[in-house]
């Protein structure tokens, strides 16, 4: 359990009603973790919302590059291989206060990227089903929670571009299938 006073630290539940804060509190567990511990992969199952009370996370995403390469030259002949290149791309980086690991509220409950710790690092752990199940019953709540979300995500899809856009024109010039 948490003290409802930690959760004034996670901007997501600001100014949310007092009975509402101690209800995800009763529900919530704080976690640690040391510096290089990964929370959770890419593609994995999301079940659990995510806070950062203290310390850094980087989200991150493995990107997997078709290179097609030319080995053997023989007169007409050339032999060509693909290469699989892969890269991992850091595109956010968690500050306390914040949440992450949302797509477990969200269908088909996939996480998107790679949680990784760069400091030493405390977490506010929710289970989303526990919130969804208490934003059932306040669900005033509820919509100034998932606007708030909307926000976040829009946030990180904006950075997440960026950085695409940033990695494609340093790749530029390369062969791609």
């Amino acid at each position: 359990m948490v003290e409802p006073n930690q959760l004034s630290g996670v901007s997501i539940f600001a100014d949310m009603p007092v009975e509402i804060i101690a209800e995800i509190a009763r529900n919530a567990e704080i976690k640690s973790f040391k510096t290089g511990a990964v929370l959770f992969e890419e593609g994995d199952l999301a079940t659990e919302l995510y806070g950062l009370l203290e310390g850094e996370v980087e989200l991150s995403l493995l990107f997997r590059d078709r290179v097609l390469k030319a080995e053997v030259r023989h007169e007409d002949y050339v032999h060509k291989r693909v290469d699989i290149i892969e890269k991992e791309m850091v595109f956010e980086t968690v500050a306390p206060g914040e949440i992450f690991a949302w797509s477990a509220l969200i269908a088909p409950h996939q996480l998107t990227s790679t949680a990784t710790c760069t400091a030493s690092t405390r977490l506010m752990v929710l289970p989303a089903d526990a919130l969804e199940a208490i934003f059932e019953r306040a669900p005033q709540a509820g919509a100034v929670f998932m606007k708030r979300l909307a926000e976040i995500i829009a946030q990180r899809l904006r950075h997440r571009t960026d950085k695409l856009v940033e990695s494609w024109y340093q790749a530029f010039g390369e062969a791609r299938l």
